[in-house]
């Protein structure tokens, strides 16, 4: 049967993380309200490149009433934009926006404002900045009960979090996810990404199965990650791989390649979808290529990661390797990806290469009962039932330093066994 818009996908329109209500998008009150809907289709579809020209579209459509899909609609745009990771273009018409924005702006919008530059700013590389923007979205959302946009902004903060490895940040936020799920509001699929990268964290890949078969077996939500989140398919596809699941890695690969074939002018689905291939096929070539066009930084060092280890199987291309690896470790300390760096660190290490890195702790706050960034995380790990050799396996420091810290969390808290830490740390937490 012939659908009667041909912007509308096979399946019902999902949650959007511009709106908390469908009715925003299916009632067309104005020429930018009904581009607005047809770009949000689309991108849910995987069509970026069409959602690009209709958020275009919307973004330059003039409406004589007052609609918030008329308002968000230029937010929409250079969201788009930063998804593409056409982050120039995304930086100009910012700008532009924001050189003819007036005070009368609604709590949404403005909450969408700073989140949306946030993401820009981060993009750019400018992390500091993106958060500091994203954390002032979150205050106004939260004020103001603008609960679409909480989503979108909690992902942003739990992932910056994961990959500095500041994990009382992370789990903060990654609960916040959570309850919004559970609330109804979860709004993106990205949310179901953090969330699992964080069971895997916590528990082992086996914890964040649920989600990932979840994932991968919603097309819906599989396409609007993937064009969302450029790391996301390659991390399914290792995950995949953890769990034995050949069947869901070759979901993910053929939806990736899909939608690169749809959005031909956007370097970054085609380089994640080589990405994502290369890992589940073993291939120097496509590892090599997908590192060359990602242009997220930190994309590109991730594949250039996966291709050393690709080459450390290769015995005479030691060096190599060291050359790929310390090309990772300097863009992943380049983007302050602590956790990441201290990994491709240790991997160092084992061809007998020494590289200093800031490792998670070396920038410590203070958290409950003095414990630093790295305590906490030890102690949250342990309190799972974690043993020494998993904790410094997650945390990429070695068993002895993981005894070292807990011995300074039993001080702390005034405990004397694992036991006595997870009665306390479950309760408390």
């Amino acid at each position: 049967m012939k659908r009667s818009d041909p912007y509308a996908p096979e399946c019902p329109f999902p949650p959007h993380p511009f709106s908390s209500s469908v009715a925003d998008f299916r009632l067309g009150t104005c020429a930018a309200a009904e581009c607005f809907r047809k770009s949000a289709w689309a991108w849910s579809d995987g069509r970026l490149d069409v959602g690009l020209g209709y958020a275009v579209a919307a973004a330059a459509a003039t409406c004589d009433g007052t609609h918030e899909p008329c308002e968000l609609a230029p937010y929409w745009y250079i969201a788009l934009l930063v998804k593409a990771r056409v982050v120039e273009a995304a930086r100009r018409a910012f700008d532009r926006l924001r050189s003819r924005r007036t005070a009368a702006e609604s709590p949404r919008a403005t909450a969408t404002s700073h989140i949306v530059q946030g993401d820009l700013l981060c993009a750019m590389g400018r992390v500091d900045d993106g958060l500091a923007e994203v954390a002032a979205g979150l205050r106004i959302a939260e004020r103001g009960g603008v609960r679409a946009m909480l989503p979108t902004g909690y992902v942003a903060m739990a992932l910056s979090a994961l990959r500095r490895a500041d994990m009382p940040v992370c789990l903060h936020f990654a609960d916040k996810l959570a309850r919004e799920a559970l609330l109804g509001h979860f709004g993106q699929s990205a949310g179901a990404w953090v969330i699992a990268q964080v069971a895997e964290m916590r528990g082992g890949v086996g914890s964040a199965a649920g989600l990932i078969v979840g994932i991968v077996t919603n097309p819906v939500v599989l396409r609007q990650l993937l064009v969302s989140e450029p790391a996301a398919a390659s991390w399914l596809v290792r995950a995949a791989g953890k769990l034995g699941a050949c069947d869901l890695a070759e979901v993910v690969v053929a939806t990736a390649f899909d939608i690169s074939a749809k959005a031909t002018r956007f370097p970054v689905t085609r380089a994640a979808a080589l990405h994502s291939a290369g890992l589940r096929e073993g291939d120097f070539a496509k590892l090599s290529e997908a590192g060359r066009l990602y242009p997220d930084r930190w994309c590109g060092a991730s594949a250039r990661e996966d291709l050393a280890g690709l080459s450390a199987a290769r015995r005479s291309e030691r060096a190599d390797t060291i050359r790929i690896l310390e090309s990772a470790l300097d863009t992943y300390t380049a983007v302050d990806a602590k956790r990441d760096a201290a990994r491709v660190a240790n991997k160092l290490r084992e061809f007998g290469v020494r590289r200093g890195v800031v490792r998670a702790g070396a920038c410590e706050g203070i958290f409950p009962h003095g414990l630093t960034s790295t305590e906490f995380a030890v102690a949250d790990l342990v309190s799972r039932g974690h043993t020494n050799n998993e904790v410094g396996r997650q945390l990429f420091i070695s068993r002895n330093t993981v005894a070292f810290h807990l011995k300074k969390v039993y001080q702390k808290m005034s405990v004397a066994s694992r036991v006595e830490l997870a009665v306390y740390w479950n309760v408390a937490h």
